[in-house]
């Protein structure tokens, strides 16, 4: 890019071929990792897992990070240092580096001390910043794998308060609830349950809990709601099914209900 720059007459900024992004000046140095072509090309797909750094290149971040917000007298040291590769991270292999790189001799080689001293420093920094963001990371992953407060505690008190609340209700509060239940249940295709328990519920509530069958139908299509039009043949066909129950009698053209 310097290079580039240096040749380029007029060149007021850099663009990022991957992500696109227009960097201004020196902007670019910061721009040490782009989006890979999945990313680009591929956005609704799949997003892969952020390649994880080696020592050296969370060093090398480190070292070009460190430019803008560096002390006045090193500044210039540290910018020629950013721009090559491979600096070593140890310090003396880090003296030798930077002292044969910026061809300093004698007093001068003590600036390096100083260098390696700040690089240090943001190195702990950063250090400290991604232990902290990965224990958070952590913290919120056990959070959402937590397991769930059980539901059958309040279920089971539930159905306990219905249950009691069944056996404390009269017989006709009792077949108030089953009438009800029966609408509830049947639907515009009348199904052979419903109609049972509309049987159940018409036979009971007779004299002798005996009906004619055609008498029996007319309440069943009554109780269930049903269109006379539409669903005649088919009530017939599951009041007769039903009939043949053990719960039912034949008695020529009546229906009794058995008392248990």
């Amino acid at each position: 890019v310097d290079g580039h720059a240096n040749r380029c007459r007029r060149c007021d900024s850099v663009s990022c071929a991957d992500c696109q992004v227009s960097f201004y000046g020196d902007d670019y140095r910061k721009h040490t990792s782009c989006m890979t072509e999945v990313e680009r090309y591929e956005k609704k797909g799949p997003q892969p897992k952020k390649k994880k750094l080696s020592p050296q290149e969370i060093w090398m971040e480190v070292v070009q990070s460190s430019v803008e917000v560096a002390p006045a007298h090193l500044k210039h040291n540290l910018q020629v240092i950013a721009d090559l590769d491979n600096v070593p991270r140890k310090p003396k292999q880090f003296q030798n580096f930077a002292a044969n790189s910026l061809n300093l001799r004698g007093n001068q080689v003590s600036i390096v001390s100083e260098m390696w001293d700040f690089l240090k420093g943001k190195q702990e920094e950063r250090r400290a910043a991604d232990e902290s963001q990965k224990a958070q990371q952590q913290q919120q992953k056990s959070a959402s794998d937590a397991p769930k407060p059980s539901t059958t505690q309040n279920s089971n008190k539930s159905d306990n308060d219905d249950s009691d609340s069944e056996s404390s209700s009269t017989p006709a509060q009792k077949d108030e609830k089953s009438a009800k239940d029966v609408k509830e249940n049947a639907t515009t295709k009348t199904d052979v349950k419903a109609v049972y328990k509309a049987m159940k519920l018409v036979l009971k509530k007779s004299e002798g809990k005996t009906l004619p069958v055609k008498r029996l139908r007319q309440q069943v299509r009554y109780t269930l709601q049903l269109d006379k039009k539409k669903s005649k043949e088919e009530l017939k066909r599951l009041v007769n099914q039903n009939a043949k129950r053990k719960k039912f009698v034949l008695d020529g053209k009546n229906i009794r209900l058995k008392v248990d």
